[in-house]
C-alpha cells in the first residue's frame, strides 16, 4: 500500500505540473483575443476545466500524503466532502452520491490519511454492490454509542463519538458472513476482482483509534456501515444530534 501511495502521489504531482503548463498557454491565448469574442469564451471554459482538474489532483495528493508527525485528529465532515469530489469518476454515473454532514463538530482522534483511505475503501465496496446503479449516502454526526448494540469491530465505551456512516442500496450482506468481512483476504468477489484487504484496512484504522464499527445489512436491502470514532479531545456537554440535517447533495 505504501508503494501504491507513492505511485499515486507521483502521478498526481506530474499531472498537476502538466495542468499548470496547459493553464499558462491557454491564458496567453485567451488574453490575446477580444473580450467578447466567442473563441475567448471557449478558452475561458477550458481554463475552468483545468482549474477543476487541478483541484482533483490536489485532492489525490491529500489522500496519498501522510500528515506530518502522524497527526491523530481529523475533521470527518471535511473528509467526507473532500472524498465526494473524488468519487464521481470512480463510482460511475449510474450511482447517485449524496453527503449529509454536520458543521462544527469536534475532530475525531484518528489518523487523517488512514480515515480518508478507509472511507474510500467503503465507497468502492458500495459501488461494487450496486452494479445496476443505486444511491450512496455519506453521513456524519456527533453521537453516543447505541444502546444494546454489539459492534462488529471494537467495543463501545461511555463517551461521545463522531459517527461516519456509509450507506448503499446494493445487494446487501448475508448475516452469516458479516463478521468475516473484516478478516484479511476474505472476499466474496472473483479472483481478479478483489484482494480482501479493503475492509480489513477499515477495521484496523478504526480499532487503532479506539473506535467501533457496526453493520446494518440484509440481502436485497442494502448496507450501512457506521464508524464510531472517539473525539480527539475530551469534550464535556457536547451537543448531540441525529443524522438527517445539513444536507449537501
Amino acid at each position: 500500500m505504501e508503494t501504491i501511495n507513492r505511485l499515486a502521489a507521483g502521478v498526481a504531482h506530474e499531472f498537476n505540473n502538466v495542468l499548470q503548463i496547459i493553464h499558462g498557454y491557454v491564458s496567453f491565448a485567451r488574453d490575446a483575443l477580444p473580450a467578447e469574442s466567442e473563441p475567448r469564451q471557449d478558452l475561458e471554459a477550458a481554463l475552468q476545466a483545468t482549474d477543476r482538474a487541478a483541484e482533483l489532483a490536489s485532492r489525490l495528493l491529500q489522500f496519498t500524503r501522510s500528515p506530518d508527525g502522524e497527526s491523530r485528529s481529523a475533521d470527518i465532515s471535511d473528509t467526507v466532502l473532500a472524498t465526494k469530489l473524488l468519487l464521481r469518476p470512480i463510482i460511475g454515473e449510474n450511482i447517485r452520491i449524496l453527503a449529509d454532514v454536520r458543521d462544527g463538530m469536534p475532530e475525531a482522534g484518528v489518523n487523517e490519511s488512514a480515515i480518508r483511505q478507509a472511507l474510500l475503501n467503503l465507497c468502492i465496496n458500495a459501488r461494487d454492490a450496486m452494479s445496476g446503479g443505486g444511491e450512496l449516502l455519506l453521513q456524519t454526526a456527533l453521537t453516543t454509542a447505541p444502546n444494546g448494540v454489539t459492534p462488529n469491530v471494537g467495543v463501545f465505551s461511555d463517551q461521545s463519538y463522531v459517527r461516519l456512516s456509509v450507506s448503499d442500496t446494493g445487494d446487501g450482506i448475508p448475516e452469516a458472513i458479516q463478521q468475516r468481512i473484516f478478516q484479511p483476504f476474505f472476499t466474496t468477489k472473483g479472483p481478479s476482482e478483489g484482494t480482501g484487504l479493503g475492509l480489513a484496512m477499515v477495521a484496523n484504522c478504526v480499532a487503532e483509534a479506539g473506535g467501533a464499527i457496526t453493520i446494518d445489512s440484509a440481502p436485497g436491502e442494502g448496507t450501512r456501515f457506521d464508524l464510531y470514532l472517539p473525539l480527539a479531545t475530551a469534550t464535556e456537554d457536547v451537543a448531540l444530534a441525529p443524522l438527517g440535517e445539513h444536507f449537501v447533495s
